[in-house]
């Protein structure tokens, strides 16, 4: 999953919800809807500017759930190092009191599938994907090339699929995680999808 943004009014909106509050109940009960004792990957975002509160309610969840949680931050991530390392040292403890393994990005086999699951999708090249809101500063975060499949954040876009790219923003997702079986199957068309 990517892009919470627990306590973000403006998304909370977007996404149709009258207010933050009715927004991340749904997110976190969709997020209850997982078997416990899982490993439960987000692709960052997790806030924006809210970190402690959202933290604090995804260590609840985990703690109830008994997760182990993985976090690659996104751009809104206050632990994310485009913030300089004064907020890097500042927010890791906070951070790793939730999280198990925070990295910039995780190299894995999906079914055959060598996979990269970054935040930020890749910025360049024939399978990159168009962000409106790209500068300088978040292209140096994006994806690197040499992998068969990119999963992951930051779009906001409502497309899961394009080619050789999966989106699990939680626009593109429903408002739910995706499940290992369903990822597997995502990226394998991704990987196979035609021009």
């Amino acid at each position: 999953m990517s892009d919470l943004h627990l306590g973000h009014r403006l998304v909370s909106e977007l996404r149709g919800f009258a207010s933050p509050d009715q927004h991340d109940e749904v997110i976190l009960n969709n997020l209850r809807e997982i078997p416990d004792r899982v490993t439960l990957v987000c692709l960052g975002d997790i806030s924006v500017r809210r970190d402690d509160e959202a933290l604090q309610r995804l260590g609840e969840l985990k703690r109830e759930k008994s997760f182990r949680m993985i976090l690659v931050p996104g751009n809104h991530d206050r632990v994310h190092p485009m913030f300089g390392m004064d907020s890097v040292v500042e927010w890791t403890p906070n951070y790793r009191e939730v999280f198990d393994v925070i990295s910039l990005d995780l190299q894995v086999r999906i079914g055959r599938w060598l996979v990269l699951l970054p935040h930020i999708p890749r910025a360049v090249g024939e399978f990159a994907v168009v962000d409106p809101h790209q500068t300088d500063k978040l292209a140096r975060w994006a994806a690197r090339e040499g992998f068969e499949c990119t999963v992951h954040g930051h779009a906001h876009s409502d497309v899961a699929i394009r080619r050789e790219n999966v989106n699990v923003c939680l626009k593109a997702t429903g408002l739910r995680p995706v499940s290992p079986a369903a990822l597997e199957e995502m990226v394998t068309k991704a990987v196979r999808l035609k021009h």
